[in-house]
């Protein structure tokens, strides 16, 4: 018993990251078709009234295992549930992502980040981190950088938790409505590539 109250945090994460493995494997055939806008808003309306827990799961495995375009999601979400409840669940699965990616890499270390980004690319943001940890927090901001990889060099590198969550916090309010206002412009960009 002592054990499970003093790790109940911890234990809430695993549960948590096992429901998004789950998930995963469910809805492994369908990812495979999850490179349009339009499959993407097929899926998550099938959920019916557990539809804004589908697209907040959705968003968090896309931080934590990368396996859609990042901004799919983000730009479905709006389409879905309108302007402002699709940038409330963005937002709440960017940011519970980039938690999760933070607490796994502190947790599990180096070997976990890098078989979730690659050595290569997380080297790549642990050596900026270093030199320029404040600055870096200001790339949750825009929607263009990866903050799956970022989430987990910063999750290596010695910065607080506290200071991360406030930083990601802050910067993903703006991160979302530029997805919001830009979104269907970003998408179409996407889509001719």
């Amino acid at each position: 018993m002592k054990f499970f109250a003093k790790h109940k945090y911890d234990i809430s994460i695993v549960l948590a990251f096992l429901l998004f493995i789950v998930f995963l494997i469910i809805f492994r055939d369908k990812f495979g078709i999850l490179s349009d806008r339009e499959s993407f808003e097929q899926l998550i309306r099938s959920f019916g009234i557990f539809a804004p827990f589908a697209i907040i799961i959705a968003i968090i495995i896309e931080v934590v295992l990368a396996p859609l375009p990042g901004f799919i999601p983000a730009i479905s979400a709006g389409f879905i549930f309108g302007a402002f409840y699709g940038s409330l669940y963005t937002y709440t699965g960017n940011v519970l992502g980039s938690f999760l990616v933070f607490w796994l890499s502190r947790k599990f270390g180096r070997a976990i980040a890098e078989r979730l980004f690659g050595g290569e690319k997380l080297k790549k943001y642990e050596d900026l981190i270093s030199r320029r940890e404040n600055f870096l927090l200001f790339l949750y901001i825009f929607p263009i950088f990866p903050i799956d990889i970022i989430s987990g060099a910063f999750g290596l590198s010695g910065i607080s938790f506290k200071k991360f969550a406030l930083a990601v916090s802050i910067g993903f309010v703006t991160h979302v409505l530029v997805l919001n206002l830009f979104g269907d412009w970003l998408a179409r960009i996407f889509f001719m590539i």
